[in-house]
C-alpha cells in the first residue's frame, strides 16, 4: 500500500473537510513495485543520535519516490540522497477542490497539459528547486547542446536549508512546507476573473499564507501528491456564489512530483495532417529550417506476443479505470465508451489494446499509476466533461490521465425544460467567436466551456422530439437508451482526448445526407467519421425511419489516427499521414473551424452531413414545427410556465446553429492540409462555388431575416412565464425583467448574425475571392449587401407599405446599424471598397424609404416614426461620414 497521511488536522476536522482516505493500489491492478509502510519514529530512540535523527523525531515516515517526513504542526520535512540531485523528475499541478466556478473546478489542469522538468540542485548548505527549460533541445554530445546548455538557464522556483544531513548514506533533509504551501502552481491566476470590475480579467488576489495548510500528504513508487488548502483575499469580495465566504478564495491544489521514464518512449513524428496534442522541441541539430521538432503525444504501447491475424497484444495495455464515484445506471456505458477504441488499435497492429476496469479497492485515483474516469459536480455547468493528460515533455509519452464527467450535463440532459445557453451564445460557440479568457484558455484547449450547456439543451431539444412523438417514459425522462447514446458518445470522445487526439470538426462531411439514418453505414464508419468532433443530435423528420441520436462507435477518421499515431512502423506512419482526405479520412480542428479568421463551411461544430446547408433547412424547419407544439408538449398537469420559456430557448440556441454553417459560405472557401503528390491532394485552398454561396444565403435571409422568421402565435408568448425562485443560484427574472423579453432575445440573435456576415475579414476575404477565383465565381460585396437590405427591408423594397411588426422594425434597426457603422466609424481592417458599397446601398435605401412613407397611408403611427427616424440616421451619417474622411 502507498503511505499517506492527512497532516496538521485532527481527526474530527479532517472529516469536517472531508479530506480523502489513505489508500492505494493492489499488486493485480498496477506495477508490481513494492509498496513501502508508513513508519512513526520512537522519540526516545531519536534523542540519542544524530541530527537527522532529532530533526524527524515524532515524524511519521513516508516512504516513496523521495522519503518524506511528516509532523504535526503541518511541517512536511523530504530527504534528498545526494547522488539523486540534479536528477530530473516531472512536476505538474491540478485542482483537488475547486470552488464549482469561474474555471476552477476539481481534477483541472494547472499551467497547461504539459507538466515541468524539475531537479533539485545543492549550493553551499542550500536546496534549490530548479525548472529546466524544455523547449530548447539538441542532440547529446553535439556543440549545440553546449551552446543550447549556455543560453538557456532554468529558473529557480523554490529553496530550502539543510537541516540535517544523514552520514551513513549522505542523505539531506529539508524543510519543503513553503514549496506547497504557497502559489507555486499560480493558483492566483486562475483566479483573476474572479477580481474582474470590467471586460477583461482583474488583478491577481493575494495569497494568504496564514489562512493555508497541507491537507494531505501521499507517497507512491513512482510520484508524491502533496495537497494543499490555499487561501487567496480578492481586493474587493469575489461575487460567485459557490464561494461561502467572498472575503477568502479557498482552492485545494494537487501537486505531482513524478518520476520520469529511465528510458524514453521512441518519440513519432507529428504530421499537420492528422490530428494530435503536440509536444515541440526547438532542436538546434535539427534539419528542419526553423530547428522545430514535433512529437505527438502517445501512451507507450509495445508489441509483445503475437495475437493472430497479424496483430500483437500489448506488452501493457492502456488500461482506464473507473472510479467508484461513477453511478452505477451509467457504469455500462462508460465502458462501452472506451472499449470502442480497440476497433482503431487494431488497425495500428494492437489486440486488446485498451482495457476498462474499476478502480480496486483501496487504489488512489491521484496515483500517477491509474489513469481515471471520475464523476464530478459544479455550481455552474463548466465543461461537460474534459480529458486532461499528463506527459512526458522529452518525447510526448502520455503518463497519466485523469477524466472528469459533470453530472449537471447528464442529469441536464435527461430531466427538465431549463435552458443553459442564451441563444446567441449558442450561435456564437457554433462560430467560434465568443470572447476570449486568458484564465479559461488551458480549459478552452480541451473542451468548449459552454459544452456541458449545449449538450443539457441537446438533450432538451431530443425530449422536445419525443413527447411531441409519445415516446417519453413514464417520470417523462429522456430514455436511458437514448441518454445512454449521448454517454458513450462523450466518454469515446475525452478517451480519444487522452489518447493523444485533437478534435476534428470536418468529420460530419464524410457522412451523405441520405445516410445520417442507415445504422448500418454508422456501425461501420460512424455517424460522423470521428467520435472527436462535436455533432448535433441525430433526428430524422416525422415519420422517416430514425437512426443513431448520436456516433455508436469510433469512426474511419479516428481509425486512421490511432493506426497513424500508434503503430509499430514509423515509415507505415508517414504513408498513413499521406492519405488524408481519402476515403473518411477528413480533419480539420479547432483553428479550422472557429473565430472571424474561419473560412471552411465544412469545418463546423453541431452540425451534421455533407451538406450543411440542407440539412439546415431539415433542422430549422423541424424546430419551427416544434416551436408550433411547445404548449402542449411541455404545459402538462402541474408543470411551471418557466419551462415553457426555458424550452423555447433551448430550441432557439438548435436553430441557430443550424444556420451557423451558412454563414461561413459567404466568402468561404475549403481549406485543405494535405501537401503535393498526395491521393487526396486539392491543394491548399478550393473555391466555395457561387450557386453554394447563394444557396446559403438563401437560407439565411429566409430562416433568420425573412418576414414570418420567429413569428410565434400571441398566446403562447404570454404562457412564457418567470422563474418564481429567488435565492442563490437562481433569479425570478431575465435580466431584471420578470416577464420574458422575446423582442431582445431575438433581435440578439439577428444581429450576430448580420455582425458576422458584415465583418471586415469576411468582406476583405470576398475581394481577395475575387482576383484568386474571378468575379463570377463569388458572391462581391455589392451583391451581398443587396441581398440582405432586401430581405431586412422588405416591407420597403417595393417603394410602398402598411405596417411594419415590431420583430421587424428591430432587425431593420440592426442593420442600420451596422450599415451606418461602416460608413461612420469603420472597423479595423474594413476594406475601402466596402465602406464605400455601404454608402451607395444607404443612399439607395434612403430612396425607398422616401417613396414608402408618401405611398403609405395606410401604415401605423410605429412604422412612420420607425421609417422616419430611418431616414434622418441615414442623411446624418452620410454627413458625418464624408466629415471622418476629409
Amino acid at each position: 500500500m502507498p503511505t499517506c497521511r492527512n497532516t496538521a488536522l485532527p481527526f474530527a476536522v479532517a472529516a469536517l473537510f472531508g479530506l480523502a482516505a489513505c489508500s492505494g493500489g493492489s499488486a493485480s491492478a498496477a506495477p508490481a513495485s513494492p509498496a513501502p509502510q508508513t513508519e512513526q519514529v520512537p522519540q526516545d530512540e531519536a534523542n540519542d543520535r544524530d541530527p537527522f535523527a532529532s530533526a524527524i523525531e515524532d515524524a511519521e515516515h513516508l516512504p516513496g519516490y523521495f522519503d518524506l517526513y511528516t509532523k504535526e504542526d503541518g511541517t512536511l520535512l523530504m530527504a534528498v540522497p545526494a547522488d539523486r540531485l540534479g536528477e530530473q523528475f516531472l512536476f505538474e499541478a491540478k485542482v483537488a477542490r475547486g470552488i464549482g466556478a469561474s474555471g476552477v473546478y476539481g481534477g483541472t489542469m494547472l499551467g497547461g497539459n504539459q507538466g515541468s522538468i524539475m531537479s533539485i540542485a545543492r549550493r553551499g548548505n542550500t536546496l534549490y528547486l530548479m525548472e529546466h527549460p524544455i523547449h530548447f533541445t539538441a542532440e547529446a554530445g553535439t556543440p549545440q547542446e553546449r551552446a543550447v546548455e549556455l543560453s538557456f538557464s532554468p529558473s529557480v522556483v523554490e529553496t530550502a536549508s539543510i537541516d540535517a544531513t544523514r552520514e551513513s548514506d549522505d542523505v539531506h533533509l529539508i524543510d519543503v512546507t513553503n514549496w506547497f504551501v504557497s502559489d507555486l502552481a499560480q493558483v492566483s491566476q486562475r483566479l483573476r476573473s474572479l477580481t474582474s470590475t470590467g471586460s477583461g480579467p482583474g488583478p491577481a488576489p493575494n495569497f494568504d499564507r496564514g489562512r493555508s495548510f497541507l491537507e494531505d500528504v501521499k507517497a507512491f513508487p513512482e510520484n508524491l501528491n502533496i495537497v494543499s488548502t490555499l487561501t487567496f483575499r480578492p481586493p474587493q469580495p469575489a461575487g460567485a456564489f459557490s464561494v461561502p465566504d467572498g472575503r477568502f478564495i479557498t482552492v485545494s491544489v494537487h501537486h505531482s512530483i513524478v518520476r520520469l521514464p529511465e528510458v524514453p518512449m521512441e518519440p513519432r513524428l507529428a504530421d499537420e495532417r492528422v490530428g494530435y496534442f503536440l509536444t515541440a522541441h526547438k532542436d538546434f541539430t535539427a534539419d528542419e529550417e526553423e530547428h522545430f521538432v514535433r512529437y505527438v503525444n502517445r501512451w507507450r504501447l509495445e508489441r509483445g506476443e503475437p495475437a493472430g491475424d497479424g496483430l500483437y497484444h500489448p506488452v501493457e495495455p492502456i488500461t482506464f479505470y473507473l472510479d467508484h464515484t461513477i453511478p452505477e445506471l451509467y457504469r455500462p456505458y462508460f465502458i462501452e465508451g472506451i472499449l470502442a477504441w480497440n476497433r482503431a488499435f487494431e488497425e495500428a497492429g494492437f489486440r486488446d489494446a485498451v482495457r476498462a476496469e474499476m478502480l480496486p479497492d483501496g487504489a488512489d485515483a491521484a496515483d500517477i499509476r491509474y489513469a481515471t474516469l471520475r464523476w464530478n459536480t459544479s455550481n455552474q455547468p463548466g465543461y461537460s466533461a474534459i480529458g486532461p493528460s499528463v506527459v512526458d515533455p522529452r518525447t510526448g509519452e502520455i503518463l497519466d490521465a485523469d477524466q472528469l464527467y459533470e453530472a449537471n450535463m447528464i442529469l441536464g440532459f435527461r430531466r427538465g425544460w431549463q435552458n443553459l445557453v442564451h441563444p446567441q451564445t449558442a450561435l456564437d460557440v457554433a462560430l467560434g467567436i465568443e470572447g476570449d479568457d486568458p484564465d479559461e484558455a488551458e480549459q478552452a484547449l480541451m473542451e468548449h466551456r459552454h459544452m456541458a450547456g449545449i449538450m443539457s439543451d441537446q438533450g432538451l431539444f431530443l425530449k422536445t422530439i419525443l413527447a411531441a412523438r409519445g415516446e417519453l417514459n413514464d417520470r417523462g425522462e429522456v430514455p436511458m437508451e437514448y441518454l445512454g447514446e449521448a454517454i458513450r458518445w462523450v466518454v469515446m470522445h475525452e478517451v480519444g482526448h487522452t489518447l493523444g487526439l485533437r478534435h476534428n470538426f470536418r468529420s460530419s462531411t464524410d457522412t451523405p445526407l441520405d445516410r445520417l439514418h442507415d445504422r448500418e453505414w454508422a456501425e461501420e464508419r460512424g455517424l460522423v467519421s470521428s467520435v472527436m468532433d462535436y455533432h448535433a443530435p441525430n433526428v430524422a423528420l416525422q415519420g422517416e425511419e430514425q437512426g443513431y441520436f448520436y456516433s455508436p462507435g469510433v469512426g474511419t477518421a479516428d481509425v486512421w489516427k490511432v493506426a497513424f499515431g500508434y503503430t509499430y512502423d514509423a515509415d507505415r506512419a508517414l504513408e498513413l499521414a499521406r492519405l488524408a482526405e481519402v476515403d473518411g479520412r477528413t480533419y480539420g480542428d479547432d483553428s479550422d473551424s472557429g473565430g472571424m479568421g474561419a473560412m471552411d463551411p465544412s469545418v463546423n461544430t453541431y452540425d451534421l452531413s455533407d451538406d450543411p446547408i440542407a440539412w439546415g433547412w431539415e433542422r430549422t424547419e423541424m424546430v419551427q414545427e416544434l416551436w408550433a407544439t411547445l404548449p402542449g408538449t411541455v404545459l402538462t398537469d402541474n408543470t411551471r410556465y418557466a419551462e415553457l420559456a426555458g424550452a423555447f430557448q433551448a430550441l432557439l440556441g438548435q436553430y441557430s446553429q443550424a444556420l451557423a454553417p451558412s454563414v461561413k459560405y459567404i466568402g468561404g472557401e475549403y481549406v485543405y492540409r494535405t501537401r503535393p503528390g498526395d491521393p487526396g491532394d486539392r491543394g491548399p485552398f478550393v473555391a466555395v462555388g457561387r450557386d453554394r454561396q447563394l444557396e446559403a444565403l438563401r437560407l439565411l435571409t429566409e430562416q433568420a431575416f425573412g418576414p414570418t422568421a420567429f413569428q410565434l402565435p400571441p398566446e403562447m408568448l404570454a404562457h412564457f412565464g418567470p422563474q418564481r425562485w429567488s435565492h442563490w443560484g437562481f433569479t425570478n427574472n431575465y435580466q431584471g425583467r420578470i416577464d420574458f423579453p422575446y423582442h431582445e432575445r431575438i433581435v440578439g440573435l439577428q444581429s450576430s448574425l448580420l455582425n458576422n456576415l458584415l465583418n471586415p475579414m469576411r468582406l476583405a476575404r470576398i475581394r481577395d475571392q475575387e482576383l484568386r477565383h474571378g468575379a463570377e465565381n463569388v458572391v462581391p460585396i455589392p451583391e451581398l449587401m443587396d441581398e440582405l437590405g432586401r430581405a431586412v427591408w422588405s416591407e420597403v423594397w417595393g417603394g410602398s407599405t402598411a405596417s411594419v411588426s415590431s420583430l421587424r422594425r428591430d432587425l431593420q434597426r440592426a442593420h442600420l446599424d451596422r450599415m451606418t457603422a461602416l460608413v461612420v466609424d469603420p472597423p479595423d481592417r474594413m476594406p475601402a471598397d466596402a465602406r464605400a458599397v455601404a454608402r451607395s446601398q444607404l443612399r439607395d435605401l434612403d430612396g425607398r424609404l422616401e417613396r414608402a412613407l408618401s405611398g403609405g397611408a395606410s401604415m401605423d403611427a410605429y412604422t412612420r416614426a420607425h421609417l422616419e427616424e430611418a431616414r434622418d440616421w441615414i442623411a446624418k451619417s452620410l454627413e458625418a461620414g464624408l466629415q471622418s474622411e476629409r
